[in-house]
């Protein structure tokens, strides 16, 4: 048996390996998105004190109005291996400007951090939204 007839059972195999990886890939992914939770106003704000609460919206606009004990990250630096100002033995509570930046976020970072991961329903927008109602 030559090379050449054994060079598409190869092809086969490899094609096979990789086929099964990017579908193994998948399932988990798709297995760890029960650790992202939207949560409402509320309901973030009554339990953002217990984990890590990150703002993920620009510099400029995180030094001109901020929720009490957050800190901005950029969601490149989150995704750095080498990052070690957010622990990863804590939930991560994070939000931006409306809620979409920080679901998007939350979903590429759910390999990286092991707990889970909540997300501000509506964003800065909302939570500004519920103290102007409260008062």
């Amino acid at each position: 048996m030559g090379f050449q007839e054994i060079l598409p059972f190869i092809f086969i195999v490899v094609f096979g390996v990789m086929l099964g990886q990017w579908f193994s890939s998948k399932t988990m992914k798709k297995k760890m998105y029960h650790r992202i939770k939207i949560v409402p106003v509320d309901v973030f704000k009554k339990n953002m004190r217990k984990g890590q609460l990150i703002d993920l919206r620009k510099s400029d606009r995180f030094e001109k109005d901020r929720i009490k004990g957050a800190r901005n990250f950029s969601m490149r630096y989150l995704k750095n291996k080498r990052q070690t100002l957010v622990r990863k033995d804590q939930d991560l509570y994070l939000y931006c400007q409306n809620g979409k930046k920080s679901a998007r976020v939350a979903r590429k970072l759910l390999s990286r951090f092991p707990k889970e991961l909540y997300v501000l329903d509506g964003g800065f927008n909302a939570y500004k939204a519920s103290k102007t109602n409260t008062k």
